[in-house]
């Protein structure tokens, strides 16, 4: 029988916190689905539902897209601090997802007559990138 100090000092140092980052990464992934997904449904219905609109989806539009940036960085740094390679199409999706954030931001002032729609759009698409990238893994 192993005692309980010999068990927690197999988990405890730097290698530990990088483990625990990777599950976070996994686990994250799942958030920004969701947010995702729920920010291109609120915007469809804002489309369609002008009571809908409003900071209070901008902001949520805003904190979906930022799990975006917070994962690929999660990522980056696991790659760069653990010995594993998650593949180039799962490293593909993740720079995409970045780079939609920033086309979507960018044709939103040529698309002003329908914002909610090109927020609708690039909202399920990131979510179906981040489905991708975790089939991927």
């Amino acid at each position: 029988m192993i005692g309980s100090q010999s068990i927690l000092s197999i988990f405890a140092g730097p290698a530990s916190a990088l483990w625990s980052l990777a599950g976070f990464h996994d686990r994250f992934s799942w958030v920004v689905v969701l947010a995702n997904a729920v920010a291109g449904g609120w915007a469809l219905g804002a489309h369609f539902r002008p009571g809908l609109r409003g900071w209070q989806l901008w902001t949520f539009i805003a904190v979906a897209q930022g799990t975006v940036f917070a994962q690929v960085i999660i990522g980056v740094v696991l790659e760069n601090r653990i010995e594993t390679d998650p593949g180039d199409l799962h490293r593909l999706y993740g720079f995409a997802a970045i780079a939609a954030v920033a086309i979507i931001y960018a044709y939103r002032l040529q698309m002003a007559d329908r914002r909610e729609l090109l927020y609708a759009g690039g909202s399920f698409f990131l979510a179906g990138l981040a489905v991708r990238a975790m089939i991927l893994s």
